[in-house]
Order: structure tokens, then sequence, then C-alpha cells
């Protein structure tokens, strides 16, 4: 009945954290909502499954730890965790946490530009 449609993500600049998203992980814009004086909300998407929606905000960013309670990461999934990893290093960007679950999947982890976790899977 219920199906997940989008994750929100503030940011401080949502114009650069959109090109980030979609030059480092190649995602592609769906939709853009424009009003005048205001910053662009932008939807993204790349492949099958949520969107994320990037919202100006002007609010200051307070880090948390990966484990603390509420929202904390956005699972990214590869079919080729290594071919991932290699194309994120090209780009500056390093993997952190690196492991293989009890189930087998290989995982890791990175920030994005505005410390918002992200989780890259193979399973």
């Amino acid at each position: 009945m219920f199906k997940a449609e989008h994750i929100g993500i503030y940011a401080k600049d949502s114009e650069s954290l959109n090109k980030w998203y979609c030059d480092t992980l190649g995602f592609i814009v769906t939709r853009k909502l424009e009003k005048p004086s205001r910053p662009t909300i932008y939807f993204l998407k790349s492949g099958e499954g949520l969107q994320i929606e990037i919202l100006p905000t002007t609010k200051e960013w307070r880090k948390r730890g990966l484990e603390e309670p509420g929202f904390r990461h956005i699972g990214i999934e590869v079919d080729d965790f290594e071919k991932a990893a290699s194309d994120l290093k090209s780009k500056g960007i390093s993997l952190h946490n690196v492991r293989i679950t009890g189930k087998g999947w290989k995982i890791g982890y990175l920030e994005d530009p505005e410390g918002n976790v992200l989780e890259i899977v193979q399973r």
C-alpha cells in the first residue's frame, strides 16, 4: 500500500550538492522546483529506487555519529564494489569502514560535501 518515494536532504548549498551527486555518483535531475528569490529544489535519481530531494536551508549543520538514533545514511547499491571504489578514488574520495557483512555483502562509507553519510553496498 505504501511505497517510499524520496529522501529529503537539506543543504547549505543545494546547487553545489546537486552538482556533486550528479558528477560524482551519476545521479540525474528528474525534477526542479524553482521559485523567484529562492534556491532551486532538486529531485535526483539513479536507476530504480528512491529519489533524493535536495532542499535549501540556512540552518547550521551538526555532525552526528553513524550509530546515533535517527536517519543516518543512504544506501547506494552497486553491481561491482571494486569498480565503484576505484571510480570514487579517481575523484579523490576514499571509502572507509569497508567490510564484508555476515550476509556476504560488501559495504563501505563516504560522506557527501555537506557531511551526509552514504553507504555503498554490493549484495
